[in-house]
């Protein structure tokens, strides 16, 4: 029998978050709040910009973002090395921030709650000896945006919340400090929402046998809120592994050392988000080739219920309309993050860390934007993707994370220290 007990979780909060929302950060419909909250100006010292024109100041003062996010409620997430960070979206309020052991993704889902990947340090009994392992978790966080009272609603620790792995023989096999598949070396790597609520986790680890009943450490999960009596709770649950997706030979359909997940439902916030359960997975594997590192996932309804299918229509690429494609093969080296746009442009973004670049795409696959009103029939979609190793206004360092929100990209900078941003200028020759 396994017992557990959670070390590490004493976090000190500020008394501010005992406060409402709107005496922490003012009134939404107030001209001052308007004020504060404008997206910032392009630098009027930059000249002759296309395409994405950085929006200044840069956000400074992190130790190695790796995660922003916008939420349903407008404010900016960050994670770093320190945990997570709150932010209005122009820096002028005081931050606040949670420490958390290991904080690499965060996301909001549409009922306002946040979700952190982190690490927890956890004790087992191990024949009668204590033994403490430090394992992924995902802490749900009720409040952190100053509504109400802070609260942590839920903690999902792995193995333990994996249902594949739901037994104390198949957990404590998993947690052998002498065995390369110890449990310690598996990662939650990336977290988004669906339109009910539900979330994707992306996870990766040594063990990826697929001849066993539990899940690949190369895969992604679903986990949906608890029902009691016909009501939602707020602790969640593993509902799905998706154990379609290769998890050791790249393919269209593979999940090979995953580091980000995005699915189709993200802010600016519409009367009726997409129920559609597809998604988008970046593969960042160092120690093999892999073509098609950026992966689109179709969700399909079939008589047998949900599947998952790979979206070939991606691979058929016009020339006369784009000079670059998300299925060109080697188009990425080491793709951190993926965001969609959630607005009528639906565009695409990765942030790759080898290449130190930050990539658009249109939700066909084409790389760039349309060319402007009255250009030839002939043109093709005009590149806008940018970066280069560097601490310039359009370099980057290890850039690990990506957000879009009203027409403004957040690239979290990790090598740099920085949030840095961007807004994509119609000033094309």
């Amino acid at each position: 029998m396994i017992r557990m007990k959670k070390l590490g979780f004493l976090i000190v909060l500020l008394a501010v978050f005992g406060t409402g929302c709107e005496s922490i950060f003012g009134s939404k419909n107030d001209s001052t709040n308007e004020e504060i909250f404008d997206e910032g100006k392009i630098d009027p010292r930059l000249e002759n910009v296309d395409g994405y024109a950085p929006v200044l100041p840069f956000w400074g003062g992190f130790d190695a973002p790796n995660d922003v996010h916008i939420g349903f409620d407008t404010f900016v997430y960050v994670t770093d090395n320190q945990g997570v960070h709150l932010l209005d979206r122009a820096d002028l309020s005081p931050r606040r921030t949670i420490q958390l052991q290991g904080a690499n993704a965060v996301t909001q889902d549409r009922l306002l709650n946040i979700y952190v990947s982190a690490r927890i340090d956890t004790t087992i009994d191990k024949n009668g000896v204590p033994t403490t392992f430090n394992l992924p978790a995902v802490f749900k966080i009720k409040n952190l945006n100053g509504a109400g009272d802070l609260e942590f609603v839920d903690t999902l620790i792995f193995p333990f919340d994996d249902a594949s792995l739901s037994t104390s023989a198949a957990q404590n096999a998993r947690l052998n400090k002498s065995s390369s598949n110890n449990y310690e070396n598996v990662e939650i790597t990336g977290i988004t929402v669906l339109a009910d609520n539900s979330i994707y986790l992306s996870r990766r680890g040594p063990l990826n046998s697929t001849n066993q009943v539990a899940a690949p450490d190369n895969t992604v999960l679903e986990f949906s809120r608890i029902e009691v009596n016909g009501v939602s709770t707020e602790k969640m649950t593993n509902v799905r592994q998706i154990t379609s997706l290769n998890p050791t030979n790249p393919s269209l359909r593979s999940a090979v050392r995953l580091s980000s997940v995005a699915s189709f439902v993200t802010p600016p916030q519409r009367d009726r988000l997409t129920d559609d359960r597809s998604f988008l997975i970046a593969q960042a594997s160092q120690s093999q080739q892999i073509d098609f590192r950026v992966l689109w996932i179709n969700a399909v309804e079939t008589t047998d219920g949900l599947v998952f299918q790979q979206n070939s229509s991606l691979l058929a690429q016009d020339t006369s309309q784009a000079n670059g494609f998300l299925y060109e093969p080697g188009k990425f080296q080491l793709p951190t993050d993926i965001a969609f746009s959630g607005d009528d442009d639906a565009f695409i973004f990765v942030v790759d860390s080898e290449t130190d670049s930050l990539y658009q795409f249109q939700s066909n696959g084409q790389e760039g934007v349309n060319p402007p009103v009255g250009a030839d029939a002939n043109s093709k979609k005009i590149l806008v993707s940018f970066g280069g190793e560097g601490a310039g206004p359009k370099q980057f360092r290890n850039p690990s994370g990506v957000a879009y929100y009203r027409a403004v990209v957040y690239v979290a900078d990790t090598g740099n220290n920085r949030i840095a941003r961007f807004k994509l200028t119609k000033d094309f020759e």
